[in-house]
């Protein structure tokens, strides 16, 4: 036990005294081998247990057995604060007060960095977010410029948009789960009654299946892009072919972007406009998407063209990734097609989705009946039922002989 802490006295950063060793975008920990023994139970044995990275793929911090990520365009700000008491800074700590996370190996100094939105960090479950963090780096100045960089750039960008699309207060949330059985319910009745009509199949993923990049433009703080889910990447595609329409790809998808309750099956989903004009989908526009459970969807449209628009998700949906709409001429009328590139938003959501499958064959009603009703909109009739197309891949995705987690959605610039 004694051997431990004198580990952390051989290789403790000074303050002020840069660590030429690592990258010059680590930012160590301040060791204090005053309280070697206190930060052993925390896993932190000695430099390589406790760090902070930060480039342009993110804020990266390892504290032992913790760790918290987050993209840096969910960066605030920072500040140098210190000195601590060392019963409320040593180790890995929880502020009641407002729910902040410090990591801390001395009582001297540290910077507290703040979020746009919260970010797990304590809670392997994701459950419980945190809307700041502070460490205590050997060099917390240097952290700071950092970060204050970092986030310069996101505040310019976040100014341009709107508030994160408000989530439902208590009252509201106790309804839809009062609601919930009997749309369950629905859903399954219909879904098992469906079921024969879908032709599916599934197939391992590649770095084929990553999503589209991202304007520029439309990525800011509330955006919440794929490689910010947990578990697998799924890309699904939901395609029907519709004989004899009374219209071409460009009139079918107007009328679909008019009012996407019409196509949307109500037991499961309703769409509200949160921003932008009614009767119409434009590039900029957001929406939440209202489900039958303690949770909603907030997307924002980020394409929109004569036949197709995407929605990117936005922070608190349950799913991280894009999703498509578009039809397409053909010989004898015209093709509807969803796409989707998502992972769960979350660990409990990686449950739901992944492990319990509950999530992905609510998805695959609801976007079965999305096509569906979008056929019977045309005018014409859906021919062979609804092809669903699932291709199921590890994340991060390797793309070469390397991982591509950021490859599929970088920017547009």
């Amino acid at each position: 036990m004694t051997s431990r802490p004198a580990s952390i006295r051989a290789h403790r950063v000074p303050a002020g005294v840069p660590d030429f060793a690592a990258s010059p975008r680590r930012h160590p920990f301040d060791l204090d081998p005053r309280f070697g023994a206190v930060l052993l139970p925390f896993g932190v044995c000695d430099p390589t247990d406790a760090h902070v990275d930060l480039d342009d793929d993110g804020l990266r911090v390892r504290f032992g057995h913790f760790s918290l990520v987050t993209p840096v365009r969910n960066l605030a700000g920072a500040q140098v604060t210190g000195p601590f008491r060392a019963a409320k800074a040593l180790g890995a700590r929880l502020s009641l007060a407002d729910r902040g996370v410090t990591f801390g190996s001395t009582t001297e100094r540290g910077a507290c960095i703040r979020f746009h939105r919260p970010v797990p960090a304590l809670d392997p479950l994701g459950a419980l977010r945190h809307p700041g963090v502070t460490v205590t780096v050997a060099e917390p100045e240097r952290l700071v410029d950092a970060v204050e960089h970092y986030a310069t750039q996101t505040r310019l960008t976040t100014a341009r948009r709107s508030e994160p699309t408000p989530q439902p207060g208590p009252v509201a949330r106790a309804g839809a789960v009062l609601r919930y059985p009997a749309g369950l319910a629905l859903t399954a009745t219909r879904y098992l009654r469906r079921l024969p009509h879908v032709d599916r199949a599934e197939d391992t993923g590649d770095a084929s299946d990553l999503p589209p990049a991202l304007p520029e433009e439309f990525v800011d703080a509330h955006l919440k892009t794929v490689g910010e889910g947990s578990g697998p990447l799924l890309h699904r595609i939901f395609t029907v072919d519709v004989r004899d329409s009374g219209l071409d790809a460009a009139a079918l998808m107007d009328r679909v972007c008019a009012d996407l309750d019409r196509a949307a099956p109500s037991e499961v989903v309703t769409f509200r406009k949160k921003r932008g004009r009614l009767g119409e989908v434009a590039v900029g526009d957001e929406y939440v998407v209202h489900m039958p459970a303690p949770w909603n969807g907030p997307v924002r449209v980020v394409h929109r063209d004569a036949t197709s628009f995407r929605f990117a998700t936005l922070a608190g949906h349950l799913e991280a990734g894009q999703i498509e709409f578009s039809a397409h001429d053909t010989g004898r009328g015209v093709a509807f097609r969803i796409e989707t590139w998502s992972r769960p938003g979350d660990r409990p959501s990686a449950l739901v989705f992944d492990v319990l499958r509950v999530g992905k064959e609510v998805q695959l009603h609801m976007w079965t009946h999305f096509c569906l009703r979008a056929g019977d909109l045309s005018g014409g009739r859906v021919t062979g039922g609804v092809r669903v197309r699932t291709r199921r891949a590890s994340w991060p995705v390797r793309v070469g002989g390397g991982t591509g987690a950021r490859a599929g959605e970088g920017t547009a610039g």
